[in-house]
């Protein structure tokens, strides 16, 4: 199966080609290393099988009050509710401390053989803990958990062993050293299907860590237990819950269910921050992601998640491509804006990285703007456009489109030129950049023309000049300026007419010769200079 995530470029996205595909998965494995990235999985974020499942993890992952058996009994849908209460009265019964004798192997001997004799008939090594107590099936995990809560129980010391493909308890591991075999060490490895270990071994050679050659000329099987296993380590019951889910998604990854197989990895992840665990999780997560053909939550929420992975090769500009692809579906060709915002809002909340955050915000603004925008809603459109320009001030489209869409408000509310002069001196205000843009400062010198002429038709010459200067000071400082040259007359002539009234004759002159400097063949001013002269 191919692991590449496919990048889409629509061509209504004009500034931002993100054409980058999204790199095969990356399998960084070196021997005993953990990754450091605890975001990459939220205890939010995941799915249960059951209430009983959400209780049991809650309990120990954010109350830290761990119910050992109920983790490994839901850790898949149990089907015996009394199995619990049938283990513990079991154990109540067995009188370890008259019968086990006094030798701490004869004790654990007393244990083990009784724990096997009543509850393991049958290993079998795709096995969910729970089918214990349905018909006695288990496998290396599932008997090692058994061990160890019945261990736990009877207050005797043991660590949990772990071997490239086993696990098993070691009681009195500072004295005695009791091994607890828990299967036929021959039969007691999990299957590996081998698409899963081709899906390893080829992501090992696009990250180079496998060559070419080596990929070529060794078997698969050889390469995934050389790179997937690691030597024998101690590990805790906790993390042998996360290995009991780590089967768990194994198992549905060979079943091609791969979205139960990722929820599964997930789970596994937060009680067991293993490579082997982060591997699998993300190649469960791409196979499930190239499995969707619907936009919706799911695909949202995976682009997310993948996007978490930067160690394996997914990109930014893969993540806004992705985002760019959903918006050509959803909002352009079906035109489903509320579907659109459900993609969106769920893809913000899965990504991590304030930078990447901005980047989507910018890119979901700016189209769902001119979605609007170009259905003439430029009411709706605007707010959209705003934020678009507050995260990318400088960039021409958003620039371009806002300063029309402020044009369009201006005209609707121009019978009040005082509000239209107030909103384009907020919008310099808010977006510096506007200032730098001749369109906004030929739209704002021509609201300063409109407003000085009225504040001199309002008899209002001390403040009709202070509009005056600021025209005055943008027209000189910028000469590409687009003004109509109606508005240079007829605001310069009503300041002309205030004095002409009061014959101050000279004052009135000064001030059509002003405006001819703007405009020397204006019609309405050379009429009003022969009037005067």
């Amino acid at each position: 199966m191919n692991l590449i995530l496919s990048v889409f470029i629509f061509e209504a996205y004009p500034f931002a080609m993100f054409n980058k595909p999204i790199l095969g998965i990356c399998l960084i494995l070196s021997a005993g290393r953990l990754f450091s990235q605890d975001s990459l999985v939220m205890i939010n974020e995941i799915s249960y099988s059951s209430a009983a499942e959400r209780a049991a993890i809650r309990a120990a992952l954010v109350d830290k009050k761990p119910d050992y058996f109920s983790l490994f009994n839901y850790a898949n849908q149990a089907k015996n509710e009394q199995s619990k209460a049938k283990f513990y009265a079991y154990l109540r019964g067995l009188d370890l401390e008259n019968k086990g004798g006094k030798k701490n192997s004869k004790r654990v001997k007393y244990v083990f053989e009784n724990v096997h004799q009543a509850f393991l008939t049958k290993y079998q090594a795709k096995n969910l803990f729970s089918e214990i107590f349905d018909s006695g099936y288990y496998n290396c995990v599932s008997a090692t958990a058994l061990y160890s809560m019945a261990f736990d129980y009877f207050d005797i010391p043991y660590v949990i062993k772990e071997k490239p493909n086993h696990v098993y308890p070691v009681a009195y591991p500072q004295s005695d050293l009791v091994v607890v075999e828990t299967t036929n060490p021959m039969v007691g490895s999990i299957a590996f299907s081998d698409q899963f270990k081709r899906s390893y071994v080829e992501n090992l050679r696009k990250q180079k860590l496998v060559s070419n050659q080596e990929a070529r000329n060794t078997d698969p099987t050889q390469l995934f237990d050389q790179y997937f296993f690691r030597a024998e380590t101690t590990i805790t019951l906790d993390q042998l819950v996360g290995i009991q889910y780590m089967n768990n998604g194994i198992f549905k990854f060979e079943d091609d269910d791969f979205i139960s197989a990722f929820q599964f990895w997930e789970k596994a992840y937060l009680f067991y921050k293993t490579d082997q665990v982060i591997n699998g999780l993300v190649v469960s997560y791409y196979n499930a992601f190239q499995n969707l053909t619907k936009k919706d939550s799911l695909h949202a929420s995976l682009v997310g998640k993948l996007s978490r992975f930067t160690n394996f090769g997914v990109a930014p500009d893969n993540v806004k491509g992705e985002l760019g692809r959903a918006i050509q579906e959803l909002l352009f060709n079906r035109g489903k804006p509320e579907e659109i915002d459900r993609y969106y809002q769920v893809l913000n909340t899965s990504v991590r990285g304030q930078e990447l955050k901005e980047d989507l915000e910018f890119i979901y603004k700016y189209e769902l703007g001119r979605y609007l925008f170009n259905q003439g809603k430029f009411t709706d459109s605007k707010p959209h456009f705003e934020r678009a320009f507050e995260l990318r001030p400088n960039n021409q489209d958003v620039q371009r489109i806002y300063i029309q869409l402020l044009a369009s408000s201006l005209i609707r509310g121009s019978s009040n030129i005082k509000e239209v002069l107030n909103s384009l001196q907020d919008a310099g205000s808010r977006h510096p950049s506007l200032t730098s843009n001749n369109v906004f400062n030929s739209m704002l010198a021509s609201s300063y023309l409109n407003y000085f002429g009225q504040l001199y038709e309002e008899n209002k010459p001390g403040e009709g000049d202070k509009y005056k200067t600021e025209f005055e000071k943008l027209y000189t400082t910028n000469k590409d300026l687009t003004i109509e040259p109606t508005l240079i007359g007829q605001a310069y002539s009503q300041a002309a007419v205030f004095y002409f009234k009061k014959s101050q004759l000279a004052k009135a002159k000064s001030l059509i010769e002003k405006g001819l400097e703007f405009d020397p063949g204006n019609r309405e001013l050379l009429a009003r200079k022969r009037l005067i002269n």
